[in-house]
């Protein structure tokens, strides 16, 4: 494609102001170290390569979407250079998050991919976007007298705005992002705790301005300056007064998200604030709560899908029909990797596998042309360029919060794929390909992958190493794999379910792990709404009937018998471009229906289901965090 026509203007003073933030960043160069540590971590400077369906879908993403949106919607970053042009661009409150959400994605896909096409356009942008900051440090697209204090989001739109260029200075090492995202910050103080006012004027509890928390912790962490680490605490004291959402005092009581004031999905990065604050300061009253926090959307409001909220809230309720919108399951998938990086327990692993598997690449047309809105457990996918058409603007009709925010699901894989302890290797993700990752030792260790997983449950494991090294080897070993065979160099391993397998011994060049999870099927047995319902999965994937690979309508499927569900590989004969991961046969009353991975399913427009009339489901458990509701097998399969 061709670049972007390069925007003009706004230059004035910008040169001098610039170099001063740049002088100003250098003089807190030393950067603090937290008070406490996670589990685990993700270090710098890790390469993969992922094939399979993941790796397809992520070139997909990068042919069909990233490389042609910004010529395609030219306001992504023009509407900044407009902002006090008349007549205004009458924007949607969030219009200016579009940019920020975007360059996010792109530079997180950039770390699988690497593609000179992808590394030029986001520099471009990432410049085009520079040169539109004022002096002030604004870098908003909203008219001078709306500027941060006005009824929008545009605190919110400086959040990404300071995640994106955080996020490119610390991967292609940018001063002048680093710059420009301090001098952003620090108008936002200016404007705020400098003046003891409340950051509640976006409408909603100060839920999307609140979330710039996790910017300050983020900048305080990179440059060490006390304001930063002062703000995100006059931020975290702005939660608890009247008007704002009350996390903090509610979650401390035991309340579910659902019963807070501000139970939108916009808080989760208010809560990752949260979790970046504990880190620094230490403060267990923070820990507690965000735990609380995140178990609480575990039990209530991550749906069979592994999709989070119903109508863009936390009800309480994983069988509320309400729209799942991608960026909430975006959104839950980046706030469940400080879970996994807090806690180590594979459990939340699990769940990052669920959410990416299905409710991510649901929510991404298999072409990688478009992405949802809403992913309905039942129903059928709509582009949110037509179901949230409303957010369109001239220069910009594709342009959504969800279009630019669902790709980066598919890319925070990379902060969860491999992980390092403090003793080793954490692998969490299983799927063909390779990843090299730096050890403490200081060389770097290649995991091959040889597997079709998830299709099915053999994975075949080889490392190469510079030397040998004595370490430990984390292994994931899902809860819903009851019976898992693992081996080391032909040497069987003792794994059980819902933990990792971990393994210290001298690993060299050569090892071989094999494994076999067990991929028998397990269910999810329905309450509430569907009562009587069930779905089932294989392995981590939730499995769906689409009429494309059935001979009767989704108004005839019959009732199934969970305890005689037996999964017969049907894949070979699915018709169509858009192949499915899985197809299998399954025998109900009247004949064989077919079942497809939820990725797939609707992908030609037709209609969908994942939750079928079912007998012989075991009861619904008590909630356990433990043990998570979807892991769940009729009492005649348990072994």
């Amino acid at each position: 494609m061709s670049a972007l026509t390069r925007p003009t203007g706004r230059s004035r003073n910008r040169t001098a102001a610039v170099g001063a933030a740049l002088l100003a960043a250098a003089a807190f160069a030393a950067s603090p170290r937290d008070q406490v540590t996670g589990t685990f971590e993700r270090p710098p400077h890790i390469e993969y390569r992922l094939e399979g369906v993941v790796g397809k879908r992520l070139k997909a993403n990068l042919e069909n979407w990233e490389l042609r949106a910004p010529g395609s919607n030219p306001a992504l970053v023009r509407m900044f250079y407009d902002r006090d042009r008349k007549p205004g661009r009458r924007l949607e409150p969030w219009g200016g998050e579009f940019i920020g959400k975007h360059l996010n994605a792109a530079i997180l896909s950039y770390r699988f991919l690497r593609d000179p096409r992808q590394r030029i356009l986001i520099d471009e942008l990432l410049s085009q976007f520079l040169r539109s900051q004022d002096p002030d440090g604004y870098l908003g697209p909203f008219e001078r007298t709306q500027r941060l204090t006005g009824r929008n989001w545009d605190v919110w739109g400086h959040y990404w705005a300071i995640r994106a260029l955080l996020l490119y200075h610390q991967e292609f090492n940018s001063p002048e992002a680093l710059a420009a995202a301090t001098r952003a910050a620090d108008l936002i103080i200016r404007t705020f705790r400098e003046k003891n006012i409340p950051m509640t004027n976006d409408g909603s509890f100060g839920q999307m301005n609140y979330a710039s928390i996790h910017a300050f912790t983020k900048l305080y962490r990179v440059t060490g300056k006390p304001e930063y680490l002062e703000m995100a605490r006059w931020i975290a004291k702005q939660w608890d007064k009247p008007g704002a959402g009350l996390y903090l005092r509610l979650a401390l009581d035991g309340k579910e998200m659902f019963e807070f004031p501000g139970n939108r999905w916009e808080s989760i990065h208010d809560f990752q604030g949260m979790y970046d604050l504990y880190l620094l300061t230490g403060d267990s009253a923070l820990k507690q709560a965000f735990t609380q926090i995140w178990t609480s959307i575990l039990k209530g409001d991550r749906h069979n899908t592994g999709g989070f909220t119903s109508g863009e809230r936390t009800t309480g309720n994983p069988y509320d029909g309400g729209a799942i919108e991608t960026c909430c399951t975006v959104a839950w998938v980046d706030m469940s990797t400080d879970m996994l990086a807090l806690t180590g327990d594979s459990r939340v692993a699990d769940e990052l596998e669920l959410s990416l598997f299905n409710g991510v690449l649901g929510a991404q047309h298999p072409s990688g042309s478009w992405w949802t809105y809403n992913t309905p457990m039942d129903g059928e996918r709509r582009a949110s360029a037509h179901q949230i058409v409303f957010q369109a603007r001239a220069g910009s009709p594709e342009l959504n919060c969800c279009s630019v925010n669902g790709p980066r699901g598919l890319a925070l894989l990379s902060e969860w794929a491999v992980l390092r302890s403090s003793d080793g290797i954490v692998l969490n993700y299983y799927g063909p390909g390779a990843v090299t990752i730096p050890v403490a030792s200081g060389q770097r260790v290649r995991i091959e992958q040889t597997t079709k997983y998830p299709a099915d449950g053999v994975v075949q494991v080889r490392l190469v190493m510079e030397r040998p090294e004595t370490m430990t080897l984390r292994l994931r070993i899902p809860a819903w794999s009851e019976r898992s065979s693992v081996s080391v160099n032909g040497a069987a391993q003792s794994a059980k379910a819902g933990a990792y397998l971990a393994m210290r011994r001298e690993w060299k060049t050569g090892d071989a792990i094999d494994i076999a999870f067990d991929m028998s099927p397990h269910f999810w047995a329905g309450e509430r709404e569907l009562d009587g319902r069930g779905s089932i999965y294989y392995g981590p994937l939730l499995l769906a009937f689409d009429p494309t690979y059935n001979s009767i309508d989704l108004d005839n499927v019959p009732e199934l018998d969970a305890a005689r569900v037996k999964l017969t590989n049907a894949a070979a004969g699915a018709p169509g471009e858009f192949k499915p991961w899985v197809l299998f046969g399954v025998e109900a009353q009247g004949g064989t229906i077919h079942l497809c991975d939820f990725a797939t399913a609707g992908a030609y427009g037709n209609p969908y289901r994942t939750w079928f009339l079912m007998k012989g489901l075991p009861p619904p458990a008590a909630f356990d965090p433990r043990r998570p509701v979807w892991a769940m097998r009729p009492a005649a399969q348990h072994h």
